[in-house]
């Protein structure tokens, strides 16, 4: 098994050694009580509120962050934004861990404190994008991003988005996207402070502090936490014995800053607003030893500062915006058995220009009638990535420029919407193809009536591509600097049935409707030539392969049900995926006709509790069907389930709120390997404590 962690293309066998803690780890307690003790106590200092109304709680997908231009231009993608509920219960925990229970998104994880990266619909690791305010965070030098060191807390949106959106996001977006975004400036006049200790299982604790303060010209914002854990659970190593996890100590720490400043009071726009935001954060990792190794020592240090200047000034027929970040991050692998020290620095600028117009008069053409609307988006970003490192001979760079172009339009009483996009890139000064892209969303029954039924029917064509990341042609020992892009097409249909049943009673969800039910279906196809895959023995080396197939299905279905002050949810979402080797360029090669490694053709995820009063319970249930570990099939994991139970509870106290959780992760205890000889932990349990004080 190749083992990528960071450029690393390590073989596990015969790397053995012992290891002390991280020195980050002797500073995550006086941390976690430094957050606290500065919440319990700058609090004393303002004045209470007057007004002691309860707060009202609306679970709202998106609470709030600044949409990204490109997400208005996206018709006929499957979209799923998280509930703010389930950002607050996994408040503390990785988008790793979110997303492997609260969507259809294969989280293919190394283990305890191994990598974690995404697939979507079959696609690898390195065609998925992840953007931090429309800016793209995935490691330049790999083509991936380790999502187990993304916190949920630090985001208010956490959106995927289903199905390649080449043409709007560019060279590697050919299965989906993940979307993080952070609150949107206000600008009225409020304090804010919340404080969070927590505790579990195997050593865990973490703290976290979030400050905000706002008035009618700035927002200033901290968020900041800390981890650790000892990670020493139970497992069975290959002779059923059984065995405690070692060297597999976690700490962590990390803040991010922004600052907003409101530029259009006063004057005649509707909004212009500068933003800062600064992003730290560093992680130390012990790597705990696979099955196939009696110990391990080793480890690994990751360290990331990013940065985003952000203008946008919106009129009333136009919206203009300019993006400059510049990310940087470092990672240190040491294996002190095989005298092995690997640094790497990654260095990534990226800038984006935009503009947006409606084309018509929205004074003269109001939202009915045949066609209601005309919208124009161009946008120029630019990309430059460098890498060097002790695996890489030279420092190596690569400049991508682009140019991109969408139109979108609302007819029929905004019944329907149809966007078309291109895009044209540069690599090195070389062009890359054409990347055209259309989609359409129709609305077959919209809602009206007391009893409201809605059908929407939605699709999209568009044209896929990567290039080669740094890593995959310039490592060494294996780099491959004859690999051909990937580049294809993908395709998706789908159709979104609704039925509310309206009484006229408010419910505590904000909604008039008793009871609701949403089941959402969608078949997707995408063929890729010249799919990148890693292949070998003692030296691993990425080639071609011919063409690779993916074709599947993805359902969502949603119930509520309320009686008197109870709230009833059921959710179920349910993907099958065949990805499959249609050619291949190496002679005799087994993975013709085979699904490739790693995409499970099942996966599924369902949730059902009650909200009553301020008690929110909640059981999730996870599914993950068989995974091969070759291309060949002859070796592949068990099929495996996971049953959680989680439990929130809130109280409002004048400006104070007390939200207390509780969760018992996988209270079957089932044994069970993500990749291979890889052990997950079995039974564990995790509480937190969160006070806010708002004024």
């Amino acid at each position: 098994m190749k083992n990528t962690r960071y450029g690393l293309m390590l073989q596990d066998e015969n790397r053995e050694n012992t290891c002390s803690c991280f020195p980050l780890l002797c500073t995550v307690k006086s941390t976690v009580s430094f957050f606290f003790f500065f919440f319990l106590v700058l609090p004393t200092f303002g004045q209470p509120m007057q007004d002691t109304l309860q707060e009202v709680k609306v679970h709202s997908p998106v609470t709030g962050a600044e949409p990204d231009a490109r997400q208005r231009f996206d018709a006929g993608q499957k979209k799923q934004d998280i509930e703010k509920r389930y950002l607050d219960l996994y408040t503390n925990q990785s988008i790793a861990q979110l997303l492997a229970q609260q969507s259809s998104v294969f989280i293919k994880s190394y283990g305890i404190n191994g990598m974690a990266t995404l697939s979507f619909r079959g696609a690898s690791a390195a065609q998925s994008a992840v953007l931090w305010e429309g800016v793209p965070i995935t490691n330049p030098s790999l083509g991936v991003a380790d999502v187990s060191l993304l916190q949920t807390g630090l985001f208010e949106q956490v959106r995927l988005q289903y199905g390649s959106s080449a043409a709007l996001y560019g060279s590697g977006n050919v299965g989906g996207a993940l979307i993080l975004a952070t609150a949107r400036p206000l600008f009225t006049r409020e304090y804010n402070v919340s404080g969070t200790l927590g505790a579990g299982s195997f050593g865990r604790k973490e703290g976290a502090l979030k400050l905000s303060w706002q008035n009618e010209r700035w927002r200033i914002a901290l968020h900041g936490f800390s981890q650790a854990s000892r990670n020493n659970f139970s497992y069975k190593d290959k002779q059923q014995q059984e065995q405690k996890l070692e060297n597999a100590r976690l700490g962590a720490a990390g803040i991010l800053f922004s600052a907003d400043y409101n530029l259009g009071l006063g004057r005649k726009v509707v909004e212009e607003i500068i933003s800062l935001q600064l992003w730290w954060q560093q992680y130390e990792r012990q790597i705990p030893p696979a099955l196939f190794e009696s110990f391990s020592v080793k480890e690994q240090r990751d360290r990331s500062a990013r940065s985003l200047l952000h203008w946008r000034r919106t009129g009333k027929k136009s919206n203009y915006y300019m993006k400059a970040s510049y990310n940087n991050d470092r990672m240190r692998y040491e294996d002190e058995a095989t005298v092995l020290n690997s640094r790497y620095r990654i260095g990534q600028y990226y800038q984006e220009l935009g503009a947006e117009w409606r084309l018509d008069d929205p004074s003269r053409h109001p939202d009915t009638g045949l066609f209601n609307g005309h919208h124009l988006l161009v946008f120029a970003p630019l990309q430059y990535a460098t890498i060097s490192g002790t695996n890489i001979k030279d420092r190596e760079d690569q400049l991508r420029p682009a140019v991109a172009i969408s139109y979108r339009i609302d007819a029929f009483s905004s019944r329907l919407q149809g966007n078309a996009a291109l895009r044209q890139e540069w690599v090195d000064g070389a062009a890359a193809p054409i990347l055209p892209g259309v989609g359409f969303s129709f609305y077959l029954l919209p809602p009206k009536g007391r009893n409201a039924f809605n059908l929407s029917l939605s699709g999209n064509v568009q044209r896929t591509y990567r290039i080669p990341t740094l890593n995959e042609l310039y490592y060494f020992p294996g780099g491959n600097i004859n690999l051909k892009p990937e580049q294809g097409w993908g395709q998706e249909a789908g159709y979104t049935f609704t039925y509310r049943y309206r009484d006229g009673k408010e419910m505590r969800d904000g909604n008039a409707s008793p009871f609701t039910l949403k089941h959402e279906l969608t078949v997707f196809h995408r063929k890729i030539d010249d799919w990148i895959y890693w292949l070998g023995g003692n030296i691993w080396t990425p080639y071609n392969m011919a063409q690779v197939k993916s074709k599947g299905m993805e359902t969502d279905n949603k119930l509520t049900y309320a009686i008197a002050s109870a709230l009833f949810h059921l959710s179920v979402k349910w993907t099958y995926v065949l990805s499959t080797t249609q050619a291949s360029y190496l002679p005799g090669d087994g993975s013709v006709g085979k699904q490739v490694p790693y995409s499970p053709r099942y996966n599924g995820q369902a949730n059902v509790g009650l909200s009553w009063k301020n008690l929110f319970v909640n059981w999730n249930q996870t599914y993950t069907g068989y995974r091969f570990v070759t291309i060949d099939e002859s070796q592949y994991l068990q099929p495996f389930y996971t049953s959680n139970l989680q439990a929130m509870y809130t109280l409002f106290s004048n400006n104070y709120t007390f939200r207390l959780s509780f969760q018992v992760q996988n209270i079957l205890n089932e044994r069970y390997e993500v990749v291979n000889a890889r052990p997950m932990p079995g039974r564990y349990f995790m509480g937190s404590l969160q006070v806010s004080w708002k004024r």
